[in-house]
C-alpha cells in the first residue's frame, strides 16, 4: 500500500471503523459465534473506552484506516458527550436475547476486575492519566504506526505535564511492547472463567497493569 500515514484527531465517524478492527482483534475473547452479537459487543465495549476519553488520534492510509490511541487525563475536557445514550441503545440490542445478556454479562465482569485492579494497587491516587485504548490494525503491523501514535500519545501527556499514567492489557495482546518502552509491570491477575454459551470453553487470561512516567517513556521508546 503506498501513500502517506496521515495522523489525526479522531472523530465521531471513526467509531465505525474502530469496531470493526476490535472486532478483528478481540472479538474471539467473547466466545460468540454470532457475528452481529459480536460486533455488538465490540461496539459496547468501544464506547467503554471512549467515554472517559479526552484525546485521540487516529492513522488512516489512502483513506483506510490504520490505529487509534485514546488518551484520558483527569479534569481535561472529554471528547464526547453523547456516549451514555448510544451506550444504552447498544445494550439493549445486545440485551434482545440470552446468548446476549450472557456474553454482555461476561465483558462487563472483564470491566469490573480491572477495576478492582486499580483499587488494589491505588493507581488513581498517583497517576492522573489513561491509555484506554491503543488499536493497531492488523494489516499495519509493523510499518511504525504503533510507534507514531503512542509518541504521540506521550506527548500529549507531556504537554499537559502529566507525572504517571497507566494502561490496562492482557496476555491477548503483545505486552511485549509496554516492556520494550521501559513501562513497569504494577500488577498481574490470572482469571479463569467458564463462560456458558453452548461451548464448553473455559478460558484463562493474565490481566496486567502498566505506568510509567511519559517523558521517560517516550525517550525509552525513541531509542529503540
Amino acid at each position: 500500500m503506498t501513500g502517506e500515514v496521515i495522523y489525526a484527531p479522531m472523530v465521531w465517524r471513526d467509531v465505525e471503523n474502530i469496531t470493526r478492527q476490535f472486532d478483528q482483534t478481540w472479538g474471539h475473547c467473547t466466545a460468540v459465534d454470532d457475528k452481529e452479537l459480536s460486533m455488538l459487543l465490540s461496539y459496547h465495549s468501544v464506547l467503554h473506552y471512549v467515554e472517559p476519553a479526552t484525546h485521540g488520534e487516529v492513522a488512516r492510509k489512502n483513506g483506510e484506516f490504520m490505529g487509534v490511541i485514546l488518551s484520558r487525563v483527569a479534569g481535561q475536557p472529554l471528547m464526547f458527550s453523547n456516549i451514555a445514550e448510544q451506550m444504552m441503545k447498544v445494550d439493549e440490542k445486545i440485551n434482545a436475547t440470552e446468548a446476549g445478556r450472557r456474553a454482555l454479562a461476561d465483558v462487563e465482569l472483564g470491566f469490573e476486575i480491572e477495576r478492582r485492579m486499580e483499587r488494589q494497587t491505588g493507581i488513581n491516587d498517583n497517576a492522573p492519566a489513561e491509555i484506554e485504548l491503543f488499536l493497531v490494525s492488523q494489516a499495519s503491523r509493523g510499518q511504525g504506526v504503533g510507534g507514531d501514535l503512542w509518541r504521540r500519545a506521550m506527548d500529549y501527556f507531556v504537554g499537559l505535564q502529566v507525572p504517571m499514567f497507566y494502561l490496562h492489557t492482557d496476555s491477548d495482546c503483545d505486552v511485549s511492547f509496554y516492556d520494550r518502552h521501559g513501562m513497569k509491570r504494577i500488577i498481574e491477575r490470572e482469571e479463569r472463567r467458564h463462560i456458558d454459551d453452548g461451548h464448553d470453553k473455559p478460558t484463562t487470561t493474565s490481566m496486567f497493569i502498566y505506568s510509567g512516567i511519559p517523558s521517560q517513556v517516550k525517550a525509552s521508546g525513541s531509542a529503540r
